[in-house]
């Protein structure tokens, strides 16, 4: 799921909350070297924290990630830290966002099938229930 969603913005996947189709993750992605999100990323930011709000018992992991052809030790944790800060700013409760940062770990880039380094540089927005 994760390499087909990768080359997608927005959400990916949905799950049953209380009879209704919730999403479960949502992408965002970002200019090389940079913590600020592209274009396509103010709609994806407003349709997760519009769940993150009406949906009290969720919580959500933010998960920075980056290329392996960007400069920065911390732009994952950046980029998370952008991410919750859009959230919040929409309603979204700081207590219920967990960041992490992953750095070059998490490359999809490297499937022959991609190939494109710009989907490395991405953060996901991954919902659970509590």
């Amino acid at each position: 799921m994760l390499c087909v969603a990768s080359v997608l913005a927005g959400c990916v996947g949905t799950q049953n909350v209380r009879g209704t189709a919730v999403p479960t993750a949502f992408f965002v992605f970002f200019e090389k070297d940079s913590a600020t999100p592209d274009a396509a990323a103010k709609p994806v930011f407003d349709e997760a924290a519009a769940y993150l709000v009406q949906y009290d018992n969720t919580a959500v992991r933010i998960v920075g990630h980056m290329s392996q052809d960007e400069s920065g030790t911390d732009l994952d944790q950046q980029r998370a830290s952008r991410a919750a800060e859009e959230l919040a700013k929409r309603g979204g409760q700081p207590v219920r966002m967990k960041l992490l940062g992953k750095g070059a770990t998490e490359n999809i880039s490297n499937d022959p099938n991609v190939g494109d380094p710009s989907v490395d540089r991405r953060v996901e927005i991954l919902f659970s229930t509590m």
